[in-house]
């Protein structure tokens, strides 16, 4: 009889179950199976194949038949993957991986968001990146993106837009700041201030950019930094003002740890989008995530901020 009409799914998957831990019973907890349960599927797969496949007690090792097994098991299950996905694909189940792009500011509540999705679609999986907004913009010209979730789209390029929430942005500062205090605070004032900003090619600086320049302010000090968190930690240091996402801010905000300066013209609302390249053929995962996040998104994005 051939060795293909005698291996069995469950041989190969225990197989390179063993091959990725290292171990069986780390192989069993992968499969959430018992150890006596892998190691007796290991031990068929041996005899049918008529070649020893592991080598080692505590930390194992593939043998050179082990190897070649792993690599053709592999292609194999992948295989047997795929054929499921698209069967199911077209039944119009949602099934499959989603490559998402998504700006930093955006991480805040991306995850929760997906998660909810994937409660829903079990059978749909993920693949994120976050990034600042040039490095999502280039992923979108590349098309290593299903869809990216930001703020303003690229110029350029055949996109399809849809909006599913607003996305405001505020000047922020510990609570001690000689401008938490005021009221109305002109946007003058903060050409004396010590501004905090993120780095270039982020759309968070480029919204202060551009509010600085509509109300004439030209900043006199500031300093760069590169992430979200780290200009909330120097803003509640101290440091300066920072200029932030209301989606970041909830926990510092509720803490007291930051306030919000009643600096006017502010908040500055934008919307968050999403964005998916025009052309690019809507699998039914894709069409489920862009219904959600247009019929529920700013109701969860709310929700997160309560």
């Amino acid at each position: 009889m051939r060795l293909v009409q005698r291996l069995s799914m469950r041989q190969l998957r225990a197989l390179v179950a063993v091959a990725d831990s290292g171990s069986f019973t780390a192989a069993a907890h992968l499969l959430h199976v018992t150890q006596p349960a892998v190691s007796m599927q290991m031990k068929e797969l041996e005899e049918i194949v008529g070649e020893v496949l592991v080598d080692g007690r505590r930390q194992i090792h593939l043998t050179s038949a082990g190897e070649i097994l792993v690599r053709q098991a592999r292609v194999a299950l992948d295989a047997i993957e795929m054929a499921e996905l698209q069967l199911k694909a077209q039944r119009d189940v949602p099934a499959g991986t989603i490559e998402v792009a998504a700006i930093t500011t955006s991480e805040y509540f991306v995850p929760y968001l997906l998660a909810e999705f994937g409660r829903r679609y079990p059978d749909v999986g993920f693949r994120l990146t976050v990034a600042n907004r040039e490095v999502v913009h280039k992923m979108l010209r590349e098309q290593r993106a299903d869809l990216a979730i930001t703020g303003e789209p690229p110029s350029g390029l055949p996109l399809r837009r849809i909006p599913f929430a607003p996305h405001p942005l505020s000047f922020v500062a510990a609570p001690d700041h000689p401008l938490a205090a005021r009221e109305r605070i002109p946007p003058s004032a903060l050409a004396g201030e010590r501004l905090l900003l993120r780095e270039q090619g982020s759309g968070t600086r480029a919204n202060l950019e551009r509010f600085l320049r509509s109300a004439g302010v030209k900043a006199v000090r500031a300093d760069e930094m590169g992430s979200n968190e780290t200009l909330k930690q120097a803003a509640m240091a101290g440091m300066g003002v920072a200029f932030l996402s209301h989606q970041c801010l909830a926990m510092e905000l509720a803490g007291g740890r930051l306030v919000r300066l009643n600096v006017q013209g502010t908040p500055v609302v934008r919307e968050w989008n999403v964005l998916v390249p025009e052309g690019r053929a809507p699998t039914p995962a894709l069409v489920a995530l862009l219904d959600y996040f247009q019929a529920e998104g700013a109701e969860r994005l709310r929700a997160l901020a309560a």
